[in-house]
């Protein structure tokens, strides 16, 4: 007898799927972007536009692979694998963690809108930790 996937868990691996599709096609651009810029820069000595450019690959770089993750982590969560629980949770904390220091950045604005951003995040992670959805994934 199989465990019925969790409507929000359903839910959960769309989203993922959809921020990982997100994700791809704004890094292959960035990625791209940068190195044009830095071929560019390099070509014509302008040091600063090659500098701006591998940061840019770089950059690129980094997304694609968390796009990647991300897929893996929504064909984990469809399928109710236990591993994808534990990355999920690992995937949104850095989220959590990551904002929370973003707030303190700036000025007023920066802090309302890190702490409107970490709405999210902060849910998921709750939802994640709740009894029958623990349960769902053998925890």
């Amino acid at each position: 007898m199989s465990q019925q996937r969790p409507t929000g868990i359903a839910i959960l691996a769309l989203v993922y799927i959809g921020l990982a599709v997100l994700s791809l096609l704004w890094s292959l651009f960035v990625f791209n972007v940068g190195g044009l810029a830095a071929t560019v820069g390099t070509l014509f000595g302008a040091q600063n536009m090659a500098a701006s450019g591998v940061d840019n690959v770089v950059s690129g770089t980094l997304g694609i692979i968390t796009a990647i993750v991300e897929l893996i982590v929504a064909f984990g969560l469809w399928k109710l694998r236990s591993w994808a629980w534990l990355l999920a949770i690992i995937a949104v904390g850095m989220n959590v963690v990551n904002g929370a220091l973003g707030m303190f950045s700036g000025g007023l604005w920066t802090f309302c809108c890190g702490l409107f951003g970490l709405i999210i995040p902060v849910a998921i992670l709750v939802y994640l930790f709740r009894p029958e959805v623990r349960r769902a994934f053998g925890r």
